[in-house]
C-alpha cells in the first residue's frame, strides 16, 4: 500500500518534470538497457535521454533501487498515456524473441 501511494506522489512529482523539460519517454526498457541486466542505471538513462537534468530517473526508481526495473518503467509510461509497446525485437533485451512471453504475465 505504501508503495503504491509513494509510487503515485512520484509519477505526479515526476509529470511536472516531464513537462518542464520537454522529453518523449516513451522509449522500449530494451533500447535503454543496453547491457541486458533487467535494469535501468542511471548512466544507461542519461546516455539515452541526453536532454533529461537528471531528476527523472531518480523519480522513475521508485524503490531507490538505484536501477529502474521493467515493472517500475511501464507504471511511469502507463500513468503518461504510453502504452506498452510491441513489436519486432520486443524484450530482446529482457531475453526473449520472437513471441516471448511478457514478464507481466508471469504470475510468481
Amino acid at each position: 500500500m505504501i508503495r503504491h501511494i509513494t509510487l503515485a506522489f512520484l509519477i505526479l512529482l515526476w509529470s511536472t518534470v516531464a513537462a518542464l523539460a520537454g522529453t518523449d519517454y516513451n522509449a522500449h526498457f530494451g533500447d535503454i538497457d543496453t547491457n541486458g541486466d533487467h535494469s535501468v542505471v542511471k548512466e544507461e538513462f542519461a546516455a539515452y535521454f541526453k536532454d533529461d537534468s537528471g531528476e527523472a530517473f531518480d523519480i522513475i526508481d521508485a524503490d531507490k533501487s538505484g536501477g529502474i526495473d521493467h515493472d517500475e518503467w511501464h507504471a511511469f509510461k502507463e500513468a503518461h498515456g504510453h502504452g506498452h509497446m510491441e513489436g519486432k525485437g520486443h524484450m530482446e533485451g529482457m531475453g526473449l524473441k520472437d513471441g516471448g512471453t511478457h514478464m507481466k504475465t508471469i504470475k510468481p
